[in-house]
């Protein structure tokens, strides 16, 4: 019988990796699911309601939408040029919301809707403390396998719900797209084909390619850019994530060699690594997919 502590880098890497990925389509396809029932059943999942409409292949789409507060006195708001809230007024019936949505202003007060703000903060809190658990602290595994469960369970609701916000259906061929890079990338960085992790200047493009994709990222909060625009950087992301996986997936063959290496935490670092690739490429996919329509 074969000892699994025998096993090699690259398999104890894939058993972790693999069980997170899985961790997060579970929790995704079962926000899907709960949708459709929500929708089906006139009820809400998560504080929000959903839309059925009907997509270009006759497949049914899902809208994700907040229900407007019913109950009166309720609040309006009107927005300034930039976008923020300029001015709130509270109504106490039908006719005076019709009067404030003739002069521009719009429903505030909503039901539900906290809970996928919930989900982004503890994902952010989970994911930033399984990088400094795995990257900078010389702990056991447990620590860090907890955190970087937790960074799963919290993504795949909001995987599930950037799904129905484009159109569900779009969000399976990106999954079937990731996959298939996934495992042509691994066959070829973990393959003798070339020494990717070791060209200084290859990784020196990918660092300075990913910073001027985060600069870019980073200006589409103050600037207003087309819709091209975006979706060109999202296939260059989506492109620039599959070089780091080669990269990655060879560094994992090279290290192999290294002696104290094959070990579970550094297994644990390697499928955190590659999980960040392959999350990043999903949503570059999903979001040049989104910015084509």
């Amino acid at each position: 019988m074969v000892n699994i502590m025998e096993t090699t880098l690259l398999f104890k890497t894939l058993v972790i990796l693999s069980g997170q990925l899985s961790i997060v389509l579970l929790t995704c396809f079962y926000c899907l699911n709960r949708a459709k029932q929500a929708y089906e059943n006139k009820t809400s999942f998560l504080g929000m309601h959903f839309r059925g409409s009907v997509n270009m292949k006759g497949k049914l789409d899902l809208i994700p939408y907040l229900k407007v507060q019913e109950e009166f006195p309720k609040q309006m708001t009107i927005e300034d040029e930039e976008g923020n809230d300029f001015m709130t007024k509270t109504v106490n019936n039908q006719d005076e919301v019709i009067e404030l949505l003739k002069q521009g202003y719009r429903h505030t007060s909503t039901e539900g809707g906290s809970w996928l703000a919930i989900l982004i903060v503890i994902n952010s809190a989970a994911m930033f403390g399984t990088l400094f658990l795995v990257s900078f602290f010389d702990l056991p595994p447990l620590p860090g396998l907890i955190a970087f469960t937790l960074t799963s369970l919290s993504f795949g609701p909001l995987l599930g719900f950037i799904m129905l916000d484009m159109d569900e259906n779009d969000g399976f061929t990106a999954l079937k797209i990731v996959l298939v890079v996934t495992l042509l990338t691994g066959y070829i960085g973990y393959s003798d084909f070339y020494s990717f992790s070791e060209n200084s200047f290859f990784g020196i493009v990918l660092i300075v390619s990913l910073l001027a994709l985060l600069v870019f990222n980073l200006c589409r909060f103050f600037m207003d850019i087309g819709r091209g625009t975006v979706r060109a950087a999202a296939i260059f992301g989506a492109f620039l994530f599959s070089m780091f996986l080669i990269y990655d997936f060879n560094y994992i063959k090279k290290r192999e060699g290294i002696i104290d290496s094959n070990n579970w935490e550094t297994a644990l670092e390697m499928a955190f690594i590659l999980y960040l690739d392959i999350i990043n490429l999903l949503l570059d996919i999903l979001e040049a997919m989104a910015n084509s329509q």
